[in-house]
């Protein structure tokens, strides 16, 4: 089985193959501009590394958002491409469980302390991932860890970040690219993660085929074929003016 993913909903372009049961292959650019021009590029390298063509691929999988307008068109478009050339299952997650998904699991705490950790000092189970939805709004959705993995307490939103992270545990850890927006709201109690737990990444779509998780779900008719926008562009947004 030979599994090809794309992430285009950010500023960071990400595609991974894995071929058969050899372990997958992850290639990632930064910038939003340049995901027109180098997607194809990207994808025509890892298979070549894997020796294997865009028809022996057996399952697409793709992140869905929601992010970039752009970036998601683009890899929805490629998408729509591989799948007009030759039917195959295809699999899609949003965005904000991609994020989640690579985020360790809580591993047991010290003696004494009662919650889980994802490392030192870490004991939350509790995780809340947050995208930039630009005009100062937030794509967010919050996830509990239960025993295999994070599993979401509920739909994905657009929030304000004051009035979201008001609402959020004070033990939360937080973790996205929206993190550069609401930092300075961030209460000291909270926990912010790194910046390799800020973008969603291809590899992790593998990883959710790999382990049948139910946050990454099948594409079988056109209109499942979509990207999860949750909001309005602004050229949308403006004709409503």
């Amino acid at each position: 089985m030979n599994l090809l993913a794309i992430e285009t909903s950010g500023p960071v372009l990400s595609v991974a193959v894995k071929k058969g049961a050899r372990p997958g292959k992850h290639l990632c650019l930064k910038g939003f501009s340049r995901h027109v021009e180098n997607l194809i590029p990207l994808i025509d390298r890892l298979l070549t590394k894997e020796r294997l063509r865009i028809r022996d691929i057996d399952i697409l999988l793709v992140g869905r958002g929601p992010g970039s307008f752009t970036g998601l068109r683009i890899g929805f478009s490629t998408i729509k491409g591989f799948l007009a050339a030759r039917e195959r299952p295809c699999f899609g997650a949003s965005s904000l469980d991609l994020i989640a998904s690579a985020v360790p699991p809580p591993h047991s705490p010290p003696a004494g302390r009662g919650a889980p950790c994802l490392g030192p000092g870490l004991f939350s189970s509790t995780l809340a991932v947050c995208l930039s939805a630009k005009r100062d709004k937030l794509y967010t959705c919050s996830y509990r860890y239960h025993g295999k993995g994070w599993k979401p307490l509920g739909a994905p939103s657009v929030e304000d970040p004051a009035a979201w992270l008001k609402r959020l545990p004070e033990d939360v850890m937080i973790a996205g690219s929206g993190l550069a927006i609401c930092a300075a709201d961030i209460q000291k109690k909270m926990t912010r993660l790194p910046e390799k737990y800020w973008f969603p990444k291809a590899s992790a779509l593998i990883k959710l085929y790999e382990l049948k998780n139910p946050l990454l779900k099948r594409l079988i008719e056109p209109k499942d074929i979509l990207p999860l926008y949750l909001r309005a562009s602004e050229a949308e947004e403006r004709l409503k003016i």
